[in-house]
């Protein structure tokens, strides 16, 4: 039974003699667990991880610098710079770990990081002044004045 399989020089798709073939797609594709992992935003982290539960905390910053005001497209361009800090915080910690670590990647991702979040905390809203008490009392004492000054010249000219 095995002499048949042995001509074709593999198992035709079979682990063993006797189990059922596999899908071609399947055959394909090397089996790993990154392959099953697609991620596509922060949301799609479980949170089990350290650099998860950083890109959150990250996440959570970045929207209260914002003003916990910010709309969908801010808030995808939080999650990416939060995950770009945390690529960029992996970097920096191996190399002071002592493991070998490309100088030029760390650099590059230290440079995406700071860019992304200054491109978040750019897009900030402007905010709107508030009157301060002691300029609000000013104004309202000049208009007062000028009022008394035309009503004066009013009955000047009559």
């Amino acid at each position: 039974m095995t002499e048949q399989f042995e001509t074709e020089g593999r198992l035709g798709g079979r682990l063993m003699p006797d189990t059922r073939e596999m899908h071609p797609r399947k055959r394909e594709m090397p089996h790993s667990r990154l392959r099953r992992l697609r991620l596509h935003t922060i949301h799609h982290l479980d949170g089990r991880s350290i650099a998860a539960r950083r890109a959150k905390a990250v996440v959570r910053d970045l929207v209260q610098a914002l003003g916990a005001t910010a709309t969908p497209m801010q808030l995808q361009a939080i999650e990416r710079a939060a995950m770009h800090v945390v690529i960029a915080e992996d970097y920096a910690a191996r190399k002071l770990a002592g493991k070998a670590v490309c100088a030029l990647e760390m650099i590059r991702a230290e440079n995406t990081a700071r860019r992304s979040v200054a491109a978040v905390l750019a897009s900030k809203p402007d905010p709107t002044p508030t009157e301060r008490p002691g300029l609000a009392l000013a104004r309202a004492r000049w208009a007062e004045q000028d009022a008394a000054k035309t009503q004066q010249k009013d009955s000047d000219h009559e």
